[in-house]
């Protein structure tokens, strides 16, 4: 294999691996290692919801609202496959789907189990330390379960 080929695959294999990282970091409530995983800014989709809109916002920042999201269910556990990588010299582009599955107490205290499945749009830059995720958002496709659990896990603490 010559040396070009050699170097994509190697560089999708190290975007793959960064992602099976993201998810291990997040269900982990690993928030350094989670935060690892993006460049320094990160462009993620807009509180306004269209598809469009996007909101700079630092790593750290990014990676402490995440965590702190998926702290208050009682466990997460995201699974990522299908993954299409696009590379470009230093910039690549990706889609993976997501499957991520949890649970959290509800509103009358019993467990309930939320599964939210869809696709998430990446794009990544290479760094001095290697790729980095600096573009991402999730385009939902199905929830089964109650959408809202997670939003009454983080009023009533899981």
């Amino acid at each position: 294999m010559d040396s070009v080929k050699a170097q994509r695959v190697m560089d999708e294999l190290e975007i793959l691996r960064l992602l099976a990282t993201l998810a291990q970091a997040v269900d982990d409530r690993d928030e350094a290692r989670y935060r690892a995983c993006f460049a320094d800014e990160v462009m993620g989709a807009s509180p306004s919801g269209e598809l469009d809109s996007w909101l700079a916002v630092s790593s750290q920042d990014y990676a402490r609202r995440s965590i702190e999201a998926v702290s208050a269910m009682r466990w997460t556990h995201h699974k990522l496959c299908n993954s299409v990588v696009d590379l470009m010299g230093d910039r690549a582009a990706a889609k993976a789907d997501v499957v991520v599955d949890m649970e959290a107490s509800g509103r009358e205290g019993r467990l309930e189990h939320l599964t939210i499945g869809g696709r998430y749009e990446l794009e990544f830059a290479r760094l001095d330390q290697g790729w980095r995720i600096s573009k991402r958002r999730l385009v939902r496709r199905y929830v089964i379960g109650d959408p809202r659990l997670a939003d009454q896990a983080r009023q009533t603490g899981a």
